[in-house]
């Protein structure tokens, strides 16, 4: 019985891992690698197993770092279950067709460079396509949480609420080997405590192998209260400078967070009725998607729409769907603010209203949320005063540039220490996954102050056996 780090190693991006049990194989998570520091080819590699004896795909939630290699995987002949949550399933057809769409448009791009250029060597194909995607969501299967699921004699999965997202999960696997039960934990992506809409985190029972986030293994965050407050201080500040601010964020999770929050400071008179422009035709399907699953969300976001106050209806929201539309915000010169993505700046309509706003000193660009190392959204975060939208194109960094932690879709430091800390008191092992390499190192010694456990940062490849997992860290 062995796991193999496939992905997620000592960095936050293509999250997989591949375990081989006496009763089938299966992976956790599926995920592309996303950010300029990776190579293109990173995403053609071999998966590095046989796929056609993989059975099973369990998916802890629909972010493209976590799930949008599946199209890829059935391709290239997985005909087995995707196995995960109804509120990821339902994102997962979302999002997955964008990036189809997405994978579609740049083979096309490339294939005209291609063309003009010589033709040298074959011409160049997109990673999957939408039809690739049709046949991808027709492997998916749901489970709702805390409903144990029998796959296969000898194992067995349950789901557990992990906040981070509509939908989100930790997932518990039981395999039976050597005549031994073993218990494998794999935290996915855990939400903050306090965050609005979704409710905050489960714990699992404690199991004997546990794969923990370190997203912000390594930092804290202001405590909520304190983000709204910094929040509403920035919107009245760009307002009073008769500026805008523009919101790069996450069509899945952080928009609809931003969302909440402003309808509460409109509603209770705290911030002048301007209009908030929601630009991201899947920001608003993903808007659609939360309304479809209220059994996801907290206590107040479900007294909310009971009192007809959702945060995903108010006045002063402008829906942006077509392109017209998202251009015609262009021309408005009044305060507002802009909400699009993608949230670290690496695509969608954001660029260009990147393009128009960077220059205008009375203007904020808030970010809300985690920039990868390497992203557009990173190098502006970092201090760069001139950067790259489009190609041949480079803008003067003049507006300011503000950072909203608390907004955080991830637990902080704390909170991951908590959680590893009640998951992991009688663990055999412990990995630290999903963290740039800083803030995975800074978790795992943060664990073992606190519990007499082996803890591991795993390298990329990195193998270990289920059965004696200390033999091998």
């Amino acid at each position: 019985m062995r796991l193999q780090i496939l992905g997620a190693a000592r960095q936050v991006t293509g999250s997989m891992y591949h375990v081989d049990t006496p009763a089938g194989q299966f992976l956790v998570d599926c995920g592309l690698y996303q950010g300029q520091d990776h190579p293109r080819g990173q995403n053609r590699r071999d998966f590095g197993f046989d796929i056609a004896e993989l059975d099973w795909v369990l998916l802890t939630h629909a972010h493209i770092d976590h799930s949008a290699l599946l199209p890829r995987l059935v391709a290239m002949g997985f005909r087995g279950e995707v196995i995960t949550t109804p509120g990821t399933a339902d994102l997962c057809e979302l999002m997955l067709l964008d990036s189809a769409e997405i994978q579609e448009e740049d083979a096309a791009f490339d294939l005209k460079k291609w063309r003009k250029h010589g033709r040298h060597g074959p011409p160049p194909l997109p990673l999957y396509t939408v039809e690739d995607v049709h046949k991808c969501l027709r492997a998916f299967r749901s489970v709702p949480y805390n409903r144990t699921e029998e796959l296969a004699r000898g194992l067995s999965v349950r789901f557990r609420d992990a906040g981070h997202i509509l939908g989100a999960a930790s997932i518990e696997v039981w395999v039976t080997a050597a005549g031994r039960e073993r218990k494998l934990i794999f935290s996915g992506d855990l939400g903050s405590l306090g965050q609005p809409i979704v409710r905050d985190p489960q714990l699992p029972e404690p199991g004997d192998i546990v794969l923990i986030e370190s997203t912000y293994g390594d930092r804290h965050h202001d405590p909520y209260a304190e983000t709204v407050a910094r929040f509403e201080e920035i919107v009245e500040r760009t307002i009073a400078q008769g500026g805008q601010v523009i919101i790069p964020a996450f069509a899945v999770g952080r928009t609809q967070a931003v969302l909440y929050e402003l309808a509460n400071l409109l509603r209770a008179g705290r911030i002048p009725e301007i209009p908030v422009f929601v630009d991201s035709p899947m920001a608003i399907d993903a808007t659609e998607i939360f309304r479809r699953h209220p059994e996801c969300f907290d206590e107040e976001m479900n007294e909310l729409i009971r009192s007809g106050n959702s945060p995903f209806s108010f006045p002063q929201l402008k829906i942006c769907r077509s392109r017209e539309a998202s251009m015609a915000i262009n021309d408005f010169t009044d305060p507002c603010v802009i909400i699009s993505a993608s949230g670290m700046c690496t695509g969608g309509r954001i660029r260009h209203h990147l393009r128009h706003h960077l220059r205008r000193r009375q203007d904020t660009l808030l970010f809300a949320g985690y920039q990868a190392a390497g992203t557009l959204g990173r190098r502006i975060l970092e201090g760069a005063r001139y950067v790259t939208i489009f190609p041949r194109e480079h803008h003067k960094v003049r507006c300011r540039v503000e950072m909203l932690d608390g907004f955080s879709a991830h637990a902080d430091r704390d909170e991951l220490l908590a959680w590893a800390e009640a998951v992991g008191s009688g663990a055999e092992a412990i990995f630290c996954t999903h963290g740039e390499e800083q803030a995975a190192l800074a978790l795992a010694e943060g664990i073992r102050e606190r519990l007499a456990v082996p803890v591991h940062v795993p390298e990329i490849l990195d193998s270990f056996d289920l059965l004696e997992p200390r033999a091998d860290i």
